[in-house]
């Protein structure tokens, strides 16, 4: 079936473990839904609750839940959590990013894993 056919094509990726959605119905990129706030863009990334790196680093297999966020939201994730290694206030991001971010950390602790600055 070809995208005009209305076929969904997915393409690209962040990382190797990470695919980067983008879906098109008959030749029309569709908005997609963030799982941050319920807004929608036109790509969608899969990203791990804990960052894949952390699990790298410890020579573990990942273990993490996806969560589809669109790149504002996962950037600012992002900033939280290297806000929170720092000892930064982070009050200013997105709270729903923040709660990612503490979550990110308090899982670390739980699998035995060291927080990395992740930008």
């Amino acid at each position: 079936m070809s995208q005009a056919e209305g076929a969904v094509s997915l393409s690209g990726a962040a990382m190797a473990t990470t695919p980067r959605t983008l879906v098109v119905v008959a030749g029309v990129i569709q908005l997609q839904q963030c799982d941050m706030y319920a807004h929608t863009c036109g790509m969608i990334d899969a990203h791990h609750v804990i960052p894949h790196s952390w699990w790298i680093a410890a020579g573990k297999e990942v273990d993490t839940p996806l969560r589809n966020l669109c790149p504002n939201c996962h950037y600012s994730t992002h900033v939280c959590i290297d806000g929170l290694i720092k000892g930064q206030d982070i009050h200013l991001l997105p709270p729903r990013c923040q709660a990612l971010a503490k979550a990110a950390m308090d899982g670390a602790a739980q699998y035995g894993l060291t927080p990395a600055l992740t930008l």
